[in-house]
């Protein structure tokens, strides 16, 4: 339990930033002070380059970070999920599938993203099609994995034997048994999406308009905070995506204990 009340402790603050950053800052995100104010009661992390109050363009990052990593992980998820069940068939659409997962498995993805959002261009759904359309792999074998170890069960023998078809038996016996190898993909890829897009972010090919904390980060690097000094605009959003991460981290290692104790009773 002490795993899933720290990651469900640190989720719920980031949540509170991201739902309700007005009742954390009572600055706008595009207020204007002067540049480079050193951390003090009335700007808690100082200003940055442009005069804007550090703490209140974390804050507001918040939201930005949270919406390409968990959409990015949902995409993650239905595509991974679409293409191991499928890929778990024998015949030709399975070894067609699982030809596709054995290519996505040998595509160096950073470079590729890196690449692709050259020419896509820099925004947060760009990203997010990317993340989710180069992330899949490991769901997908984890997946297929389980739908070979279901598909071996006596109860879905006897769905065959009754004359049930293939889409039936997938749809209301295959994917309801998947829940637990479902939900700590989804956990993991939430920790996974929010790594490779503040990775992105950082190299300049984030969304400029809606900054994520990788932004932030970016925008302090190029900008002087080293000369400055401003570690604290360098750190504090490296800090924060750590922590972010750290909790669904912890929230999936509960979940993959509990499902360890179902099997094992």
């Amino acid at each position: 339990m002490i795993p899933l009340a720290a990651g469900v402790i640190l989720l719920a603050g980031f949540l509170l930033m991201a739902s309700a950053p007005e009742l954390l800052t009572s600055y706008g995100v595009k207020e204007m002070f002067r540049a480079w104010e050193p951390a003090s009661r009335e700007h808690l992390l100082g200003t940055n380059a442009l005069g804007y109050d550090i703490f209140t363009e974390l804050v507001y990052g918040t939201r930005e970070t949270l919406f390409v990593g968990t959409v990015s992980s949902v995409l993650t998820l239905l595509l991974g999920t679409a293409i191991g069940t499928l890929a778990a068939y024998p015949g030709v659409l399975g070894r067609f599938f699982n030809g596709v997962m054995n290519v996505f498995v040998l595509l160096p993805r950073l470079v590729t993203l890196i690449v692709l959002a050259s020419f896509l261009g820099t925004s947060d759904w760009n990203l997010i099609m990317l993340i989710g359309t180069f992330s899949w792999v490991g769901t997908a074998r984890n997946v297929r994995a389980k739908v070979i170890h279901i598909n071996e069960q006596p109860f879905i023998e006897c769905c065959v034997i009754q004359g049930y078809s293939r889409g039936h038996i997938i749809l209301h016996h295959i994917l309801p048994n998947l829940y637990d190898v479902l939900i700590s993909r989804f956990l993991l890829g939430v920790n996974s999406c929010i790594m490779m897009e503040s990775t992105l972010s950082f190299l300049g090919l984030g969304d400029l308009y809606h900054p994520t904390w990788g932004t932030m980060i970016n925008f302090a690097y190029k900008r002087g905070a080293f000369i400055r000094q401003a570690y604290n605009y360098l750190l504090v959003p490296g800090v924060c995506i750590m922590l972010l991460s750290l909790s669904f981290y912890f929230i999936s290692i509960f979940f993959e204990m509990r499902t360890e104790a179902i099997q094992e009773s």
